[in-house]
């Protein structure tokens, strides 16, 4: 797998060995394993439409699934290609993607605001000391006469 998203046909053929009872198991794991050897991930998550579709056929399982693995850093999901769940994926993270670039923009404001804010505490503050030093001065002249 070369970039973060991949279509792939997973063959279940292996699967057929198995009892009839035991099939969803197996093909879950057949899938796991398809995942691991593509992907070369170490965690593998199967997503809830793939579970379902093997599920809705119970004994007589499809031969083969079309499937969409994603990897998430060191994780890969396995979706249904085309599938509403993989679609459901994409948005949210782009949500969130948003919301931290959000995020950023206003910390970089308040950076900006604080910065302003510091600077003119500063000039303040210059400005405060300029006044009680000619304060200072003026208050030496007439105790002094001059």
């Amino acid at each position: 797998m070369k970039g973060e998203q991949a279509n792939y046909v997973i063959p279940l053929r292996d699967v057929f060995d198995a009892q009839p009872k035991k099939r969803i198991r197996k093909a879950l794991t057949e899938i796991q394993r398809f995942a691991k050897k593509h992907t070369r991930a170490k965690e593998i998550a199967i997503s809830n439409e793939v579970n379902e579709k093997l599920h809705a056929h119970s004994k007589n399982i499809p031969r083969r699934i079309n499937a969409t693995l994603r990897k998430e850093e060191t994780r890969v999901i396995v979706f249904l290609e085309g599938g509403k769940e993989l679609a459901q994926f994409l948005a949210k993270k782009d949500a969130t993607k948003k919301k931290k670039k959000d995020e950023e923009a206003k910390k970089k404001e308040t950076k900006k605001e604080d910065a302003e804010k510091t600077e003119d505490d500063k000039k303040k503050l210059e400005e405060k000391k300029a006044r009680e030093d000619a304060a200072r001065a003026s208050e030496i002249k007439r105790k002094t006469g001059n």
